[in-house]
């Protein structure tokens, strides 16, 4: 495999890591989504 220049290496390695942050950014959304959920479903029962 050819090697890469610093800059285009650089590149990859922040875009990466911007992917990664996006994703665990949008699993807390789901978990808060879910945990909004839940304790919805908890005073529909608690009633």
């Amino acid at each position: 495999m050819a090697k890469r220049n610093s800059h285009s290496f650089k590149k990859l390695q922040k875009e990466l890591k911007r992917k990664k942050k996006a994703k665990e950014k949008l699993a807390r959304r789901q978990g808060k989504k879910d945990q909004a959920i839940n304790d919805i479903e908890q005073q529909k029962y608690s009633d």
